[in-house]
């Protein structure tokens, strides 16, 4: 596969970073460097006043305590939620903030699933990962490379520890709206990088295609819900990520498999109409360029 590590050789990992992401075995399923975008005149002490805190954890892999950036919730404010399920906020991006490193042994997780981890799983992170681990210093305010960098750091652990494709391609999701809030930030300062921006653009759209891959897997081969999506929305995610990668027939598959329920949540209900619409101009465009036999 693909190297999507190949940017944590700075951590130490250049032996681990080959490893494969996503095994396509059969299973039988059980049941159906820039700033964070910031608010405008608002400078870094300020930022880190209002929205940031150090919060002190300890390691369930190595049991040696750490601080870590994390933000206060109850100081942003949401916006919306964009047609793949990211969410936005103004002031700071909190998803900067969400994946949880020890800078002691190199675990990382998501702050939900810092704490779980089995004998098994902590085993594989000390053999891969911890024995090569560089230790380093992150900044109070992330920017979106640091950002980056910690979340492929909890998909490598992920990867390592033999974590299942719904959690896998959760993280890959995740990334690629780290790759998005990493373009408008720069598209916010003058001039513009065009260059950055494009590369940033082809990081969001492989991570992107990665999470569609491991959603596929997942709702295929796993017991949902996972991480906290269920079944319908993985549907959705599935469909619209199909949308985004031009895979037309199996994004009017799965968009259709949400809306075969009985009952659908209004506001994904919206999210699928919405996709749906996207998704039929795509379709007319597609039948309009093909060439006339």
């Amino acid at each position: 596969m693909d190297n999507i590590f190949k940017d944590l050789e700075r951590l130490g990992l250049k032996n681990v970073i080959d490893v494969e992401l996503f095994k396509h075995e059969p299973k039988k399923k059980a049941k159906e460097v820039r700033k964070a975008k910031v608010v405008k005149g608002m400078d870094d002490a300020t930022k880190a006043q209002m929205y940031i805190y150090q919060r002190k954890m300890e390691c369930p892999v190595c049991q040696k305590s750490f601080q870590t950036p994390s933000i206060r919730i109850g100081r942003i404010r949401f916006k919306g939620t964009e047609l793949d399920l990211r969410p936005q906020y103004v002031g700071v991006d909190p998803l900067l903030y969400e994946v949880v490193v020890c800078n002691h042994c190199g675990y990382a997780a998501t702050n939900k699933e810092f704490k779980i981890v089995s004998d098994i799983k902590k085993k594989a992170i000390i053999e891969n990962i911890s024995r090569y681990y560089i230790s380093q210093r992150y900044s109070e305010i992330l920017t979106y490379e640091e950002g980056v960098e910690r979340y492929k750091l909890a998909l490598l652990n992920s990867a390592v520890g033999g974590d299942s494709s719904g959690i896998k391609a959760y993280l890959c999701l995740k990334i690629s709206w780290l790759y998005r809030g990493w373009q408008e930030s720069i598209e916010e300062v003058e001039p513009i990088d065009e260059g950055l921006i494009n590369a940033l653009k082809n990081q969001e759209k492989d991570f992107a295609e990665k999470a569609y891959e491991g959603f596929k897997l997942s709702y295929a081969n796993e017991q949902l819900p996972i991480m906290g999506i269920d079944d319908m929305t993985m549907e959705y995610l599935i469909g619209e990520l199909a949308r985004r990668h031009g895979d037309l027939v199996e994004a009017r598959q799965w968009l259709g498999k949400v809306l075969s329920h009985f009952v659908i949540p209004k506001r994904l209900r919206e999210k699928v109409f919405e996709s749906k619409s996207l998704l039929n101009e795509a379709i007319k465009k597609e039948k309009a360029e093909k060439p006339q036999s």
